[in-house]
């Protein structure tokens, strides 16, 4: 991302935290509520004393006043290690930048979904540090992804923007084994078109939820994707360039019902792991999907749904 752009996405999330919608494994103190209870952090209840508790975590005050044995419960807060895991693949560069000979539905005003992937990931990692977590990021680049192990120190998010910024999309570099990467119990962003590794991807998303780790899957779709160019084109694979097909104007309305419905396929098979998922479309503003994300708010495949299931 340029400097300026960077600037005002990180001003727009601005005291905007992502909190953990799982209780997380006890830990290093944070702001996240931990999967054990104890005696310091935020009070829950009183429990009556049994034999074999610490007598040092009695509620002496309440002992005096009622002459019976409590202990004072509290739930722990504790931080958890956020890693972002992006897509670099090829078909991440639509649309290719645009130049003199290149159609006119190529110039389209919406960024590309390599600018959006980016700025997502920066959003959601602004979002985890601002509310003290340790940040990682893995990119799946070839012959060997880029890793920024995970930290708290201040210009975390930079460094983060940064090595996004010198990447450029390409290959067909598989974003699945990249999540055996990650620690059991992490939470997981992950930035995608799920073009490519559909089914490995998905599997290693089941694994890494059956660990513990909670996982947010951002789909990016682009415009010209959901509205293809009217007319006859000649379509490349990016990712495997002798692959083309030929578009034409009575095939266009078959390609939008098979896209709309392995949207909606992959939105379900997604939830059926137990992880969120989330549909960005390239024409929407960063700031707002990322607070849209981490506040609990999801679309998926053109429908708005709060976290009670409720429709927006």
């Amino acid at each position: 991302m340029r400097a300026p752009a960077l600037g005002l996405l990180l001003d727009a999330l601005r005291g905007v935290t992502w909190p953990a919608r799982e209780r997380v494994c006890a830990g290093l103190p944070g702001t996240h509520r931990a999967n054990q209870r104890g005696t310091s952090g935020e009070f829950t209840e009183y429990r009556a004393y049994r034999q074999g508790d610490d007598p040092r975590r009695l509620d002496w005050k309440l002992l005096a006043r009622s002459d019976r044995a409590y202990l004072r419960v509290t739930d722990e807060r504790a931080w958890v290690p956020t890693w972002l895991l992006v897509d670099a693949s090829a078909s991440l560069g639509f649309p290719a930048s645009s130049d003199a000979t290149s159609p006119p539905w190529a110039q389209h005003a919406a960024p590309s979904k390599w600018d959006i992937a980016c700025a997502l990931a920066v959003g959601l990692a602004a979002t985890a540090h601002a509310g003290g977590d340790p940040v990682g990021l893995l990119v799946s680049t070839r012959p060997e992804p880029q890793r920024l192990p995970p930290r708290t120190r201040r210009g975390t998010v930079h460094s983060i923007a940064r090595l996004l910024a010198s990447i450029t999309p390409r290959d067909d570099a598989p974003l699945a084994p990249l999540l055996s990467r990650v620690p059991a119990g992490a939470r997981i962003g992950l930035v995608t078109d799920a073009l490519g590794d559909e089914a490995a991807l998905l599997a290693a998303i089941a694994r890494a939820r059956v660990a513990g780790s909670e996982v947010l899957v951002v789909q990016v779709v682009h415009p010209l994707e959901l509205q293809p160019p009217v007319g006859d084109w000649l379509m490349q694979d990016p990712e495997h360039a002798p692959t083309t097909r030929v578009l034409t104007r009575e095939r266009r309305l078959a390609y939008r019902t098979q896209f709309d419905a392995w949207r909606a396929d992959v939105a379900r098979r997604v939830h059926a792991t137990g992880a969120r998922h989330v549909e960005v479309r390239c024409d929407e503003a960063p700031a707002h999907a990322v607070r849209r994300m981490v506040r609990g708010h999801e679309v998926s495949v053109g429908t708005a749904r709060d976290i009670t299931g409720r429709s927006a």
